[in-house]
């Protein structure tokens, strides 16, 4: 089977595993993956480190027309981690920056998707938040984030986000 394109959408959010091990956890299944960036996501990953892994400069701004390359069509979209701002814009449609306005596009596409949230209970706890959830599943996209247990939330480890990935792309268990 040929290599199946992920985009990967980063935000301003850390992520104790480091994100370079989800890329490769994502390549080892199989995935051609693609990283995209909120502006100020860009400072909270090793963008070097996520191009050399992919081969691939992460993406943060839009391109002008008639400038570099396309990304290729994706078949599976990986929001993670991302933070209750961009959970929100992305759920509400504010496209006001290249990877949430990727977002917004790519499920106008229908293209499965994974979000994977990741912020302070505090915020989490937040009802524009847990409405933005129930708005991002009522689309279709698999969120990865209990509201319940909002006061001691822990993210997802890596494995169980590639399971979910799996999951929405159909692909299943190898």
């Amino acid at each position: 089977m040929g290599s199946r394109a992920l985009y990967l959408v980063v935000s301003a959010a850390s992520a104790a595993e480091g994100v370079p091990a989800l890329v490769r956890l994502l390549q080892d299944d199989g995935r051609r993956v693609t990283v995209l960036s909120t502006p100020l996501g860009a400072r909270f990953h090793d963008l070097a480190e996520l191009e050399r892994l992919t081969g691939e400069p992460v993406r943060v701004d839009y391109r002008m027309p008639g400038t570099g390359r396309s990304l290729p069509p994706p078949d599976t979209v990986l929001a993670c981690p991302l933070t209750f701002n961009s959970v929100n814009k992305f759920a509400h449609g504010h496209a006001d920056n290249f990877a949430v306005g990727l977002l917004c596009e790519m499920a106008g596409y229908g293209v499965p998707m994974v979000v994977v949230p990741h912020c302070k209970p505090q915020l989490a706890s937040h009802p524009a938040f847990r409405t933005a959830l129930e708005t991002l599943r009522g689309m279709g996209v698999t969120v990865l984030h209990d509201a319940d247990q909002a006061d001691e939330y822990e993210p997802p480890a890596w494995s169980d986000v590639v399971e979910a990935v799996r999951a929405v792309s159909g692909a299943g268990r190898r």
